[in-house]
């Protein structure tokens, strides 16, 4: 099932996470857990992915693994009765010609540790290399226990914690698989074994995991490398009703200019949520200037009205003409058209002077609902007209689901100046910077009810992709490797990964039979998780620090002079708004009115007040001391 082209999916952060499912198999459980087990759940907002190819390289990587998890499943099995039917001959030998040996007696004399059946051996040839292949895999696990808690995000405390106990567990896991190995290659090795099978079953179990690393590695090279990625082709869906309900569901999701949302965690999917800042203040008409003309309100859909446009200022027209004013009240919807334009300039103009990551800002209009809709039901479309919901032939008009273009549109009309509680329209402004590792969002939200206009700001920024998915390219640099090299590191981690397909075909086994006795009508639900939020870092560099406090800070001055041009068109004071972009941007307090005393602000602020000196008319500026 071919996979539908999105914005996003030819970037770096979709190219790394296609290859993180390669890399971890817990968070390649992850990504079919939350998108095939919890249907009811739609996806959280794309904030530089889509989903769709994690998904089906997870698939992908999901099925083979089963393959190689049954062809290890054989090699056991046959590891096994090739010992059974040792012991059993044994026994028989042992007992006479004609004793009756039962398959109890075998399993009994299985671990008695006779040293007539087992050789001198402390346990069958099956069960000490089950044992040595269980110790490498605890000590390869146990060494990734900080990365695993930093990536569940643990405080970094407890992760160092983790890295200690980790490794000191993992010297302890690898003495084990150190003294059973020297046991089991000592005792093939020293010539007490009759026959070849303890050694032949570990070979082909290297055989295999030869076989499933090889494939893998040819999947990160042909699909995955930062060469192939942005032309290959990827892996399709499964077929079948149940993935081709996925891929609708997603699609719309990641295309709608909409998401639901739980009181609990609003903003899935944005990162961290920086310092937020917002302002109110009373809306004052200024007198009207000498040859101020009226014109219509550009937020009202008019686009011919002799409005001010995009690349004029609010006070004065070009070339000395006299000014106009927006008739009507100032709205919601009509200061966004103002900050909107804004913020294009800035896009462009970053476009034109170099290679800023400004050039690729995003500008969107972006609606949060309030959860409890299933994410296919359908819902009657109140106050849009749409032919093509109606049905051919008579009936009933058939609604539509809540991510669909119309209701997503309807909401964004009808509630962007409606300033309710639950349902909330941001101007969305998005910047993807360091190759979609480091994520700058910022929501801009207005109300102008009540003779008010109040404004809130809310960044946020999503860290970059952990650094053991990046390390993907280096890795691929090395390949392809000699056979000579490929044999002898299949035979090294042939342990693990038999332990690792074995851990991986179950998970499948219960997932699928979850699958299939899951009840379908579970509760609909609200996006709960974000694969790429997931996946971050707890930390930026130094630099990536810097530039997403320069592109929130200069967002932040578009927004601004968006609502100063606003406050102007449509005849309205701006002294009051200029005082509080001048106290929230140099970290000041403005005081209009004061008689006497003295000010201070800070934890190193100091003031004083002398007598006799008579106040400043003027308002009183007090610093911040840093």
């Amino acid at each position: 099932m071919s996979l539908p082209e999105h914005r996003y999916s030819r970037t770096e952060a979709t190219r790394l996470l296609c290859a993180g499912v390669y890399q971890d198999a817990g968070f390649r459980r992850r990504v079919i857990e939350e998108l095939l087990d919890h249907r009811e759940r739609p996806v959280a907002a794309p904030n530089g992915i889509d989903v769709l190819p994690v998904l089906s390289h997870a698939l992908r990587v999901t099925r083979q693994e089963a393959r190689a998890a049954l062809l290890m499943l054989g090699a056991w099995v046959g590891f096994f009765l090739s010992d059974v039917i040792m012991f059993w001959d044994s026994l028989s030998d042992r007992w006479g010609d004609g004793a009756d040996v039962h398959f109890s007696d075998v399993v009994l004399a299985f671990f008695e540790g006779d040293d007539r059946l087992t050789d001198g051996m402390p346990l069958p040839w099956s069960v000490l290399y089950a044992m040595v292949c269980l110790a490498l895999w605890f000590a390869h696990t146990a060494r990734g226990g900080g990365s695993a808690a930093r990536s569940a995000g643990l405080p970094d405390p407890v992760a160092k914690a983790a890295d200690g106990a980790g490794s000191l567990f993992s010297l302890v896991a690898a003495a084990f698989a150190l003294f059973y190995w020297w046991r089991y290659v000592f005792g093939v090795l020293g010539g007490g074994v009759q026959t070849p099978y303890p050694l032949l079953f570990p070979l082909a179990m290297a055989l295999i995991a030869w076989w499933y690393q090889t494939w893998q590695r040819k999947g990160l090279c042909r699909r995955l490398s930062r060469w192939t990625f942005p032309t290959a082709t990827q892996p399709e869906l499964p077929a079948g009703h149940l993935y081709e309900r996925v891929r609708d569901d997603v699609r719309r999701e990641q295309e709608a200019a909409l998401t639901l949302y739980g009181d609990d965690s609003p903003f899935v999917g944005l990162g961290e949520q920086g310092t937020p800042w917002s302002f109110a203040m009373e809306l004052r008409k200024r007198p009207r200037q000498a040859g101020e003309t009226d014109s219509a309100d550009p937020g009202s859909g008019s686009t011919d009205g002799g409005g001010v446009l995009p690349h004029q200022t609010a006070g004065t027209d070009e070339g000395g003409a006299p000014p106009h004013r927006i008739s009507g009240p100032l709205t919601a919807d009509s200061a966004l058209s103002m900050i909107e334009p804004q913020l294009t300039r800035l896009r462009e103009s970053a476009a034109l002077s170099g290679r800023d990551r400004l050039r690729d800002l995003e500008v969107e209009r972006f609606v949060y609902l309030p959860g409890g809709v299933a994410r296919d039901e359908e819902l009657e479309i109140g106050g849009v007209p749409d032919p093509a919901a109606a049905p051919h032939g008579g009936g009933q008009r058939r609604g539509r689901s809540v991510y669909d273009p119309a209701q997503v549109a309807a909401h964004l009309r009808e509630a962007v100046d409606e300033g309710g509680e639950g349902r909330r329209v941001f101007l969305r402004v998005r910047v993807g910077a360091w190759h979609e590792q480091v994520v700058v969002t910022v929501l801009v939200r207005v109300h102008t009810q009540g003779r008010m206009l109040m404004l809130e700001v809310l960044p946020f920024v999503l860290r970059p992709v952990r650094r053991d998915f990046r390390a993907v390219d280096t890795f691929v640099d090395k390949l392809p490797e000699t056979w000579v090299r490929a044999a002898l590191r299949a035979l090294r981690q042939a342990p693990v990964v038999a332990v690792d397909t074995g851990i991986g075909g179950l998970a499948t086994l219960r997932s699928t039979l979850m699958t299939g006795w899951k009840d379908s009508e579970e509760p609909p639900d609200v996006p709960r998780v974000s694969l790429r939020e997931v996946v971050s870092t707890q930390g930026l560099s130094a630099f990536q620090r810097m530039d997403s406090t320069r592109y929130v800070k200069t967002i932040q001055e578009r927004i601004v002079n968006g609502v100063r041009e606003a406050l102007k068109a449509h005849g309205y004071r701006t002294e009051e708004f200029e005082q509080h972009v001048y106290q929230l941007s140099g970290g000041s307090v403005f005081i209009k009115d004061m008689s006497g005393g003295a000010v201070a602000t800070g934890s190193h602020g100091h003031a004083a007040h002398h007598a006799g000196t008579p106040p400043s008319p003027s308002a009183t500026r007090a610093n911040h001391t840093p």
